[in-house]
């Protein structure tokens, strides 16, 4: 009895061994599965929120490129930009350009006052976000340019990101990264634009992931740096657990690696190490998953355990029993009896002598009769108890090796015991669900990679079209900043003109009034001839000043430029009669000796002088009047360019967004694409039977 009960014993010790190992060993695989399955998609996660700070920051670097190639390189205009993006994201809590000294306007020598300037005249404004106000800092470090944050994009020419630092915004500590584009002329890069993040809201987001209900999710930066842990003590800090080096490794090659047997704060931890690479900053950092060993080896302890209680329970059942029934045939030894019963004890097939005896002894030989007919009956039973648990065990066994290879097609076909149909129905009814629920996930996987490819490719082709329009849009832009500039300077232009034209009239005014004068004066001199020499040399000298007043309006013509034409032609009449003034003088001194009708046809002359002096007073007031005109034009011209180059600004920034946007969606779709063909390699390992 007690070797038929170790026996059994030893016959469920093994099968619940093998139940127990091939359980542990789908539900290991099953949570790698599951834990790479969202490792991934937290690491698409973290990509998206990176890649929409990276097109913020190229949409920034492209602008200051696009300012600075079409000539529009006013500081002030460049600072407002870089202003505005800032307001623009939720987030940023910083803005900044570092233009390399003397490339952004020529030498920076004597431009220390203007905006977005250092001390020192270089340009690289820097404005902060602090508790929803946006202020600009100076930055005047020159040592900056040796940073990293500025090196790394302008040597490269292509887009970075720091790793993670600490930084005091606004009196709070805050864990930070910069994403920094070059910022080019033509093929030539001149400094660097930047966007500073913070990263709290991917930590705290992380922070309450819990993965099967114990695990956690961190993130780490290229450099192994933690960039979100629950434990903010190690934020910013160089990854101290053990497998630094699986983890460099996996970073720098790209492939994800579970690590096992590593203590995680003395907890026993699988460890899941997925890499995020950031194309457009050639950067790639890691998402890493934790889940206790305990977590994950629970399921298989628990069913170890109920398989070794169970085990035992049907144990001590058959002893118990094996040991009543004994009890039951045991009697006392009598003779021949005692004899035969021994020999049958010992396993001998004998006769049970004197069972035709009506007394106890026949009564007692009868009752081990009996016991040998039990016993021969108990043999014959567990033969075919034997033969019934190979069946089915065996019939089992094929079926969970098939299904741990992936075949789904392999059904219990063998005839089972009475006793075990039950088993055999709901173990092929639970292989045809599976194979039903694998084969609609492959189905569905084929679907979902073939549209995510159509989407993918729909969304790359938008936002090229979408690109394009935003260059078209930010030239039309700054050749409008260009013309209202050249409208305003003519504006100027025009005003300064008709003041010098109003000088002009007063001059005249004040020269037919000289003339006036004269023509007195030889009225008198008509009565006395002493006067003559007086009045030439008056006459002398209003011709010097007229001369002069029309080389001063000369010049003033040509700074007028076109405009000024005809206001040139008017001086060059005024110097001419001052010449002829001048030589008249002249041969009146000559004439001195004269007669007096010499002296009237000296009178007419000076009131040919004066009516000429009225001409020139007259086109001078109607050059004035159309150059009031013109200015006013011009102010108007530059009133309505301000307006459509305030709204063409508008649709730039509308549709540089609206790349921006469409490039999310296209990496959204190419990483469903990259998902589905995972999800489909993954049911392609198993057989449904179909094509």
């Amino acid at each position: 009895m007690t070797v038929a009960g170790l026996a059994i014993a030893v016959l469920l010790l093994f099968g619940f061994t093998a139940v127990v190992f091939e359980t542990r060993s789908a539900v290991g695989e099953l949570s790698d599965q599951s834990a790479l399955a969202q490792a991934n998609a937290e690491g698409n996660q973290v990509k998206s929120d990176i890649a929409t700070f990276e097109a913020t920051a190229r949409t920034l670097a492209s602008t200051m490129s696009n300012l600075h190639g079409k000539g529009a390189r006013d500081r002030s205009i460049a600072t407002a930009v870089l202003k505005t993006d800032l307001l623009k994201s939720k987030v940023a809590l910083g803005a900044w350009t570092m233009i390399a000294p003397d490339q952004w306007d020529g030498p920076d020598v004597g431009k220390g006052g203007q905006p977005g300037t250092s001390k020192d005249g270089n340009f690289r404004p820097y404005w902060v976000k602090n508790n929803g106000t946006v202020a600009q800092i100076p930055n005047n470090a020159a040592e900056g340019y040796n940073k990293p944050f500025f090196r790394k994009s302008f040597e490269s020419g292509d887009g970075a990101i720091l790793d993670p630092y600490m930084f005091d915004a606004g009196g709070r500590t805050v864990l930070m990264t910069s994403i920094t584009q070059p910022v080019r002329s033509g093929n030539r890069v001149i400094g660097v634009a930047g966007l500073d993040m913070e990263l709290s809201s991917i930590s705290e987001r992380l922070s309450k992931l819990k993965p099967f209900g114990t695990g956690r999710v961190t993130l780490l930066s290229a450099n192994a740096i933690w960039v979100a842990n629950p434990d903010a003590a190690r934020l910013g800090k160089l990854y101290a657990d053990p497998g630094l080096d699986d983890v460099k490794a996996a970073i720098a090659s790209g492939e994800t690696r579970v690590l096992t047997d590593i203590e995680v704060d003395g907890v026993p931890t699988r460890r899941v190490i997925r890499p995020v690479a950031f194309q457009g900053l050639n950067t790639t950092w890691a998402v890493v998953l934790d889940v206790p060993e305990a977590t994950i080896a629970s399921p298989a302890h628990r069913m170890a355990w109920q398989l070794v209680i169970g085990g035992l329970v049907i144990v001590g059942a058959v002893l118990v029993s094996l040991f009543y029934a004994a009890g039951g045939i045991i009697g006392r030894p009598m003779g021949k009896l005692s004899e035969a019963v021994d020999r049958l004890a010992k396993g001998e097939d004998v006769a049970i002598p004197e069972l035709g005896r009506q007394d106890e002894i026949g009564t007692m030989a009868r009752a081990a009769d009996v016991f040998r007919q039990a016993a021969a009956e108990k043999a014959d039973a567990d033969r075919r108890l034997a033969e019934d648990q190979e069946i089915v065990t065996g019939a089992v066994g094929e079926g969970l090796n098939a299904l741990r290879q992936g075949d789904l097609t392999r059904e219990i076909t063998e005839a089972f015991p009475s006793g075990y149909l039950a088993l055999k129905d709901n173990f092929n009814a639970a292989l045809a669900e599976l194979r039903h629920m694998i084969g609609a996930v492959a189905n569905s996987a084929n679907g979902i990679k073939t549209g995510s490819a159509e989407i993918a490719q729909a969304s790359e082709d938008l936002a090229r079209r979408t690109e394009a329009n935003a260059a078209s849009l930010e030239e039309t832009s700054a050749a409008l900043v260009q013309i209202d500039q050249r409208l305003r300077a003519s504006a100027h232009a025009a005003s300064q003109t008709v003041l010098r034209a109003d000088e002009a009239l007063l001059t005249v005014s004040g020269g037919r009034d000289v003339a006036d004068e004269a023509v007195q004066a030889m009225g008198r001199v008509s009565d006395s001839a002493r006067g003559i020499d007086s009045v030439i040399e008056g006459l002398d000298k209003i011709a010097f000043q007229t001369r002069v007043l029309a080389m001063n309006a000369a010049v003033e013509a040509g700074r007028a430029g076109d405009a000024g034409r005809g206001f040139a032609v008017v001086a060059d009449l005024v110097s001419a009669l001052a010449m002829r003034s001048e030589e008249e003088a002249k041969r009146a001194r000559e004439q001195l000796t004269a007669t007096q009708s010499d002296i009237g046809t000296a009178v007419e002359a000076v009131q040919r002088v004066d009516g000429a002096f009225a001409n020139i007073s007259g086109g001078v007031t109607e050059v004035h009047s159309l150059l009031g005109q013109m200015a006013a034009d011009n102010q108007a011209q530059s009133v309505a360019i301000t307006q459509i180059s305030a709204a063409v600004s508008t649709m730039d920034h509308s549709t540089q967004q609206n790349a921006a946007m469409v490039e999310e969606t296209s990496a959204a779709a190419r990483n469903l694409t990259t998902e589905a063909a995972t999800l489909n390699n993954n049911t392609a390992r198993f057989d449904t039977g179909e094509l």
